[in-house]
């Protein structure tokens, strides 16, 4: 019996590095926060069925607000401990005895602190999941396993850095500098341990010498939990915008691309459809998840599967002179939305859009930005009323 023939959407899936240790952990306690909640097999919830916008927000807003407090408080009390040893024994015990206890206070500190940031954030995320209806931990039928919506979650929840996706001959990172890529990915292996060290050794140090520096060593403790807050405001909103995005890109390639719509798409403007997904992930420069969801969703829609210089800007540019004025909108619509899906819009892609908008610029650069608040501000219902696709300009 003849083996299956390999699926040509995988073969054409290149990821650059496997998923880490610290993912791998958080999926898994993604996985039993769901079994634990009794929704790890439940379907997701169609977008007219959740709750209104005023709602899901004031829901999310809670649930974030909440996390923030867990977190300042967090942040707060484990630097109480290592401020405490520092006032009361500065100058009482040997050196050398006093900078190891200190130094092993610290680090005993940290690592409960980011271990409890770490869980705060994966429960955070979770509860964001159920809001919005995608509380499962189902297969995806677009994206591999290990890009799947858990593993997209947990790499908000523990600020893992996305790995970096080929598909269809696409390079995401078109236009980053590898010195760049180096220093990125160096600063988020090295952001958690900086970033409170940096609190905690640099900030509270500088008012001060001898006893009054022991005095202003106390302001690390609001400074830390004021830091911790925002950090997990971070992963909260950064969780929505994945989620939300995800929804949306289902929403088109489900929803709004049905047969009859697509069967008014000529070949050339299918092909102009996938490139400005294709466009805006390289102009965006930061191959945010939400970009590779809606360009392995529309590709699968399109039946396009071939490899292709999907993302050169000045082929899509000629191409949208060679398609009829109502496919044009069409692929301007998707433009627009491509664009607002990871939140915000780069140099590169301020500079470029309007050369595709043209004397509709304007209509189309505020549908970005109201797009983009939208999906930031968890307004789901009005963020689908925004990924129209028609055959209309604006």
């Amino acid at each position: 019996m003849s083996e299956p023939s390999p699926n040509p959407q995988k073969q054409r899936y290149q990821r650059d590095q496997p998923s880490g240790f610290l993912e791998d952990i958080g999926v898994k306690y993604y996985q039993y926060l769901a079994k634990k909640a009794g929704v790890s097999k439940l379907d997701v919830v169609a977008i007219d069925d959740l709750p209104s916008d005023e709602i899901m927000c004031a829901l999310a807003h809670s649930l974030t607000h909440f996390a923030a407090i867990i977190a300042f408080s967090i942040g707060a009390l484990t630097t109480v401990v290592s401020v405490w040893f520092e006032w009361e024994y500065a100058g009482r015990m040997d050196d050398t005895l006093y900078y190891a206890s200190y130094g092993l206070i610290v680090l005993i500190m940290l690592a409960i602190e980011m271990g409890v940031l770490f869980w705060l954030g994966l429960r955070t995320v979770h509860g964001l999941a159920c809001l919005t209806g995608q509380h499962g931990t189902y297969d995806d039928p677009f994206l591999e396993t290990a890009d799947a919506m858990p593993n997209l979650l947990a790499r908000a929840a523990l600020e893992v850095p996305d790995p970096v996706i080929h598909y269809l001959g696409i390079d995401p990172m078109k236009h980053v500098p590898k010195s760049k890529l180096l220093l990125v990915g160096f600063l988020y292996k090295a952001k958690v341990l900086l970033s409170s060290l940096l609190v905690k050794f640099v900030l509270v140090r500088i008012f001060g010498k001898g006893g009054s520096r022991l005095g202003f060593a106390w302001v690390a403790i609001p400074i830390t939990g004021i830091w911790d807050a925002v950090v997990m405001y971070k992963i909260a909103k950064e969780a929505r915008l994945r989620l939300f995005g995800n929804r949306l890109a289902r929403h088109i390639a489900e929803e709004v691309m049905q047969p009859e719509l697509m069967g008014q798409l000529s070949d050339k403007a299918k092909e102009g459809a996938l490139r400005a997904v294709a466009t805006m992930m390289v102009l965006s420069q930061n191959h945010h998840p939400n970009m590779l969801v809606l360009l392995l969703k529309l590709s699968q829609t399109l039946a396009i599967d071939h490899e292709c210089e999907y993302d050169n800007w000045e082929d899509f540019l000629k191409l949208l002179d060679e398609v009829s004025p109502p496919e044009r909108y069409f692929i301007l619509d998707l433009l627009c939305v491509s664009a607002a899906f990871d939140g915000h819009l780069s140099r590169l892609e301020r500079h470029h859009l309007p050369l595709a908008f043209g004397e509709y610029t304007d209509i189309y650069m505020r549908r970005i930005d109201d797009l983009m608040q939208a999906l930031l501000n968890g307004q789901l219902h009005r963020a689908k009323t925004l990924c129209k696709l028609d055959f209309e300009p604006g």
